[in-house]
């Protein structure tokens, strides 16, 4: 009866697009001494199992990854830090690892073409829990992009910021450098600030690639542009 129980219950989670696909746990991590702030969302273009594979080899991590069927996978506990921000800021905090939660995409498009409906619901029930459990006010659920503009493009300019409505509010854009530090943009390289922003508000006005690893090889030049996007 027990076992009939909880097939019935695996079978509910399942059907509603949302469920954990128990994996070994990262090995990479840090006791957290920092209170939650912050949620990082990331895209990654491999298969789920190999992207598992290239965080263990690279010793670096990440709490959530969200397959494109919806399936989630929970490699770090939310009480560990896991190693997925890098060189980071957002509203005068450094190394965001410490105060936030990742969570990742797999996007073959490199997050240029629109995301599945199943995973974006997925990656929606997830992170109002998250939210709520760690009382993340939605400005802070920021794109890679955002918080380490000068070297990362994910999760890509068609992750669905507006319609999920998580993120920092869009600004007008005079007094560019004051407003985009005001929202919480680290401008020290105000033309990779620039492009980091209309990824996130204004994806029609960037270009679409579908590499990852073309797309930051080439934000070095990007950013050296007399007019950046």
């Amino acid at each position: 009866m027990k076992k009939l129980l909880i097939l019935i219950a695996v079978l509910l989670i399942v059907a509603s697009g949302y469920f954990y696909l128990r994996q070994p746990k990262s090995r990479h991590w840090a006791e957290r001494t920092e209170p939650i702030q912050f949620l990082v969302v990331h895209s990654f273009d491999e298969s789920m199992d190999e992207m598992i594979q290239r965080l263990d080899e690279l010793e670096i991590s990440t709490h959530y990854l969200i397959d494109n069927d919806g399936t989630v996978v929970q490699l770090v506990p939310d009480d560990k830090v896991a190693w997925h921000a890098g060189k980071s800021y957002w509203k005068g905090v450094t190394a965001l690892n410490a105060y936030s939660i990742g969570v990742e995409l797999q996007s073959s498009s490199a997050g240029q073409t629109p995301f599945p409906e199943k995973q974006i619901q997925s990656f929606q029930k997830l992170v109002n829990k998250l939210m709520k459990k760690y009382n993340i006010p939605s400005e802070n659920v920021v794109g890679h992009s955002d918080i380490a503009p000068m070297r990362k493009v994910d999760p890509g300019k068609m992750f669905p910021w507006k319609k999920l409505g998580l993120g920092p509010k869009d600004i007008d854009q005079e007094d560019m450098r004051e407003k985009l530090a005001t929202i919480g943009y680290d401008v020290t390289n105000l033309k990779a600030a620039i492009l980091a922003y209309n990824r996130h508000f204004h994806p029609e006005l960037v270009p679409t690639d579908h590499d990852i690893q073309h797309l930051e090889e080439n934000l070095a030049q990007m950013i050296q542009d007399e007019n950046p996007i």
